[in-house]
């Protein structure tokens, strides 16, 4: 940042450090059994309330966002770029083909990328709940751009 700096206000031509890589620093089995993992997911009761705030002051399509997220293992950057055409709602199926990706971890700058791996493309099935609760939010998006189209 300060050899940036520098070049921005004239004090240098060039970068010494443009291109250079920091070495991760690689973790021994004994580091990984020493650090405690942490919880990466909401307890039964955790989830409850947060779906509850959801229905209380969610926003228009945040209950069925937060609901598939909850209950498919969907990742947000394969939600972000699902289609109703990756969905089978008569077998109550997702397809997951595609992630949205941003090297700078910036919204503003991504891209539709395949997964990372093979195993990320995945078919899954949906309860029928969040299969319905699917299907609704979707007819009503068509009859409302039906209106607008009219």
């Amino acid at each position: 940042m300060i050899f940036k700096w520098a070049i921005l206000n004239n004090l240098s031509k060039f970068n010494p450090c443009k291109g250079a890589k920091i070495p991760k620093k690689r973790l021994t089995v004994e580091d990984i059994e020493r650090d405690e993992i942490g919880e990466k997911y909401l307890e039964s009761e955790e989830l409850r309330e947060f779906l509850e705030a959801v229905l209380k002051r969610g926003l228009h399509g945040d209950k069925e966002i937060f609901y598939l997220l909850a209950f498919s293992g969907l990742r947000s950057g394969e939600l972000c770029v699902l289609k109703y055409s990756d969905i089978n709602f008569k077998t109550c199926e997702i397809r997951v083909t595609k992630t949205l990706y941003s090297s700078e971890n910036n919204m503003y700058i991504s891209e539709v990328t395949p997964p990372k791996t093979d195993g990320s493309i995945r078919s899954f099935d949906v309860d029928e709940q969040i299969n319905s609760l699917l299907k609704e939010f979707k007819e009503k998006q068509d009859s409302r751009q039906a209106i607008y189209k009219a």
